[in-house]
């Protein structure tokens, strides 16, 4: 993913002038751009363009120079910087820098800030804020639940590891594709305090949310449903002070703790009871590790509502898993975390925290090797016939990292080639702007 884009040109007696840079943090140094108009100074031949790549402190730098200018106007040059170059991509990105600083030496110098400001997307993608406010009782699973989700956190461990209970509001930031997810976890010990009067909690809280995420569990319902309801009127009579609407979702948790034979008749009770009074939508969620793809499922539903590249994302890899059995494939971001999954009806939903668990241990030294020794994929046969192939997607420019897929039919061999359509049809849908059908 680049790390910045500047434009600079070269006086003769104070070196270099940086005209714009993106973003505001980007370190430009002058021994960088001092480099830059070297490495275009030493070749004297002023009858063409020039696109050098340039290796500087650990650093690859792209850098255009239309030399035909420089009798003219003297040098100007727009320099595109990485920490880690995308190979595979570039040769594109090379197009993209030329044709973006042709176009933009083209324009008067008084209009080239507006046009930088306005066409940097190109290179960095421009992502979508929004809110969501977690709320619920103490010790139904909040924390939790955002440390699995956001975090990539071990299921299990939390599971059997309670969390120290959240104080106050604690703010977090998170990139999901091309969202930029605010996510305000509250307090369970303060929430009737919050929700009870009009205090700066309360608007810090409420205010611009997106989503209220209203969080209770299965033991809270069947001891002190009364609690709840009264929970949800007050929200409900909270948002209507505000002028944008806010959706109010809502997560049944722990329905690991009903019996699995009379698991639907008890939930559809629920819902039924809920939706005399409320018409909010609801998801069963647990992070017990035969239930935790509800969790992830629950959450792709709430994203996607927000997130094209979501949905894009959920019908390529549910085109490809659609015509195999006993097989499940899940996509991550830069911070681990699942972003979207799909599996076959009869995959063995058993296996799921298992896979999610060693997937987790092995991906940070896997995408080392990846890095290094220019590693496509990882695959792991079990005794039990289960394959697993992990390929490093490196599209950091998108928030994305790693697909995955595990099989109980699938060879090795068939699983690399169903691995390679994921990867090109993700890739031409990123990088050609093809939708899938």
């Amino acid at each position: 993913m680049p790390q910045g884009i500047a434009v600079f040109s070269w006086d003769q007696k104070i070196g270099s002038v940086l005209d714009f840079k993106y973003p505001e943090s980007a370190k430009i140094s002058h021994s960088l751009t001092q480099k830059i108009y070297m490495s275009h100074a030493f070749n004297e031949e002023f009858n063409k363009e020039e696109l050098l790549e340039v290796n500087f402190n650990n650093q690859t730098i792209l850098s255009y120079c239309d030399k035909k200018r420089v009798p003219e106007f003297g040098y100007e040059v727009i320099i595109l910087i990485f920490d880690e170059v995308d190979k595979e991509n570039l040769y594109k990105l090379k197009v993209d820098l030329l044709e973006f600083g042709k176009a933009l030496f083209e324009k008067p110098k008084e209009e080239r800030k507006e046009f930088f400001s306005n066409n940097i997307d190109k290179f960095f993608r421009k992502s979508t804020a929004k809110k969501i406010l977690l709320l619920g009782r103490a010790g139904t699973g909040k924390t939790s639940i955002k440390q699995i989700i956001f975090e990539g956190k071990d299921p299990k461990t939390l599971l059997y590891n309670p969390l120290e209970p959240t104080r106050g509001i604690t703010p977090s930031v998170y990139s999901w594709l091309d969202l930029k997810l605010g996510l305000f976890d509250t307090s369970g010990q303060e929430l009737e305090d919050l929700l009870c009067e009009e205090n700066l909690d309360q608007i810090l809280a409420f205010e611009n949310s997106d989503v209220i995420l209203y969080l209770f569990d299965y033991p809270l319902w069947n001891s002190k449903r009364d609690i709840i309801f009264n929970d949800l009127e007050k929200i409900n009579s909270i948002i209507k002070k505000e002028k944008n609407y806010i959706q109010i979702v809502l997560f049944l948790h722990k329905i690991d703790l009903i019996e699995e034979s009379n698991r639907d008749k008890e939930l559809e009770d629920i819902v039924n009871n809920i939706r005399k009074r409320f018409d909010f939508s609801i998801y069963f969620t647990s992070i017990f590790p035969i239930l935790i793809y509800n969790l992830y499922n629950a959450f792709y539903n709430i994203v996607s509502n927000f997130s094209e590249d979501t949905i894009n994302l959920k019908k390529i890899i549910d085109e490809m898993i659609s015509d195999n059995s006993k097989t499940m494939c899940y996509i991550t971001n830069k911070n681990d975390s699942i972003i979207v999954q799909s599996m076959s009806k009869d995959f063995n939903t058993l296996l799921i925290n298992h896979i999610y668990k060693m997937i987790a241990q092995l991906t940070q030294s896997f995408e080392n090797i990846a890095i290094n020794d220019n590693i496509d994929h990882l695959i792991i046969s079990s005794s039990k016939s289960i394959n697993t192939i992990l390929n490093y997607l490196n599209l950091q420019k998108f928030n994305i990292k790693n697909l995955i897929i595990i099989s109980e039919s699938l060879s090795a061999n068939k699983l690399i080639i169903l691995i390679g359509k994921l990867r090109l049809n993700i890739n031409r849908h990123y990088y050609l702007g093809k939708k899938p059908e």
